[in-house]
């Protein structure tokens, strides 16, 4: 485990418990977190049976919209490396009673996926690791033919002036990060390696979606 790992582990064990409640504040700048969720989802274009990865699924926000959309014959993996996230996580699943969600503490970087992964999804979660470009490359090796990596996540936009990228920093630092980690590109691997692909933003440029599909699909 890197020192950024280790320092981010820390971040959100003191944070897991109150994560989702001061993650809801975001509404009061504007931003529609689950709004934003549900865009990335529909980009994973699930079908029942299918298996799909959180790549870093926090406190499970997303576990059950996946388990809806891959159905009691799918199967949804949590991933996270952060063992308190994941009790929440956890938490989220019993009370849903989602039986084809399974969730695994691992490293991304370093992380098994199993066989026939039809899809991979990572909300706000990669720009926090600086070896993204390694989780990426990994996810697309694990990917089934025609499967899809998708990306949520923060950018800067194009019209902020470098001047005040300083001033970010208060809203950056809760969650673990700083102002260098806008030099971070996550969607471009997740382009690069895609036989077709796709970015779609919303507010204003910060929030992005990017998806990015394995050649060879024939769906």
């Amino acid at each position: 485990m890197t020192t950024e790992s280790q320092r981010m582990v820390e971040v959100y064990r003191k944070r897991a418990k109150r994560y989702d409640v001061t993650s809801n504040r975001l509404y009061l700048i504007g931003q529609r977190t689950m709004a934003y969720k549900h865009l990335a989802l529909e980009q994973l274009a699930l079908r029942p049976g299918d298996t799909v990865v959180d790549a870093g699924c926090g406190t499970g926000h997303n576990l059950p919209l996946l388990a809806e959309a891959v159905g009691p014959t799918g199967r949804v993996i949590g991933v996270d490396l952060t063992d308190a996230m994941l009790e929440q996580a956890e938490d989220r699943v019993r009370r849903a009673g989602l039986s084809q969600v399974e969730l695994v503490q691992a490293d991304l970087t370093t992380y098994q996926y199993p066989e026939d992964v039809r899809g991979i999804i990572a909300c706000f979660s990669l720009t926090l690791i600086g070896e993204y470009a390694k989780i990426v490359e990994r996810g697309y090796e694990a990917l089934s033919p025609g499967g899809r990596w998708v990306v949520l996540d923060y950018r800067l936009p194009r019209w902020w002036p470098d001047r005040l990228i300083p001033a970010l920093g208060p809203m950056i630092a809760p969650f673990g990060g700083d102002t260098s980690m806008v030099q971070r590109h996550p969607w471009e691997p997740v382009e690069e390696a895609a036989a077709r692909h796709r970015t779609l933003t919303r507010y204003g440029g910060w929030v992005y979606v990017t998806v990015g599909e394995k050649a060879g699909g024939d769906r």
